[in-house]
């Protein structure tokens, strides 16, 4: 039983942080995806969806906490360690990179109410 705790736990977390992941990158606006239209940012932002991508993102970076603490008693402790750290430096390198690149909806221009 312990033998299969061991080797599921670690496994089921990454997993879930690899869902997580997925949420936040296929986001529109407070994930990692703007859109454009001739050269402008244009859609609807939307303080919840703000909020909710948050929530994924802390929870991408919880479980990735735990998923490394895990690893360190494992045999392949900097396997593991690598497999939950990655997906977090890579999608907040790419948050970062969209953010500079592409205004998020809270800096766009007022569009016009015609």
């Amino acid at each position: 039983m312990n033998h299969t705790i061991k080797l599921w736990a670690p496994r089921l977390l990454l997993a879930a942080e690899l869902a997580l992941c997925a949420i936040v990158i296929t986001h529109l606006d407070a994930g990692l995806k703007t859109e454009m239209r001739d050269g402008q940012a244009f859609g609807l932002c939307s303080q919840e969806e703000f909020a909710k991508i948050g929530l994924a993102w802390l929870g991408m970076t919880s479980v990735a906490f735990v998923g490394s603490l895990l690893s360190l008693f494992g045999r392949a402790k900097w396997a593991g360690l690598a497999l939950f750290i990655l997906p977090v430096v890579a999608t907040t390198t790419m948050a970062k990179y969209q953010e500079d690149r592409f205004p998020p909806c809270w800096e766009r221009p007022v569009e016009p109410t015609n």
